[in-house]
């Protein structure tokens, strides 16, 4: 689950096209959630909150580039 992860968390980050997975660490998670317009906030809708995430490669990011959208798979998350 997302309220798991913590700055210095390894994720498994993949990109359609870019190869095997990227380990990366988390450097900074924002305090202050958005939501994802359009949305009234309420407990129904409380998973379209978003916070901006940042994570650095852990050695060779290898096709990756920054700003690009990738998918973090949480289920692989280690400390």
């Amino acid at each position: 689950a997302f309220s798991s992860v913590k700055v210095g968390s390894l994720l498994s980050v993949h990109c359609d096209g870019c190869g095997p997975d990227v380990r990366a660490r988390v450097s900074y998670i924002s305090p202050d959630p958005e939501f994802t317009p359009p949305v009234i906030y309420s407990l129904e809708n409380r998973q379209k909150l978003v916070y901006l995430v940042e994570a650095r490669p852990e050695g060779d990011a290898g096709p990756l580039q920054p700003g690009q959208i990738v998918d973090v798979d949480l289920a692989d998350m280690g400390k």
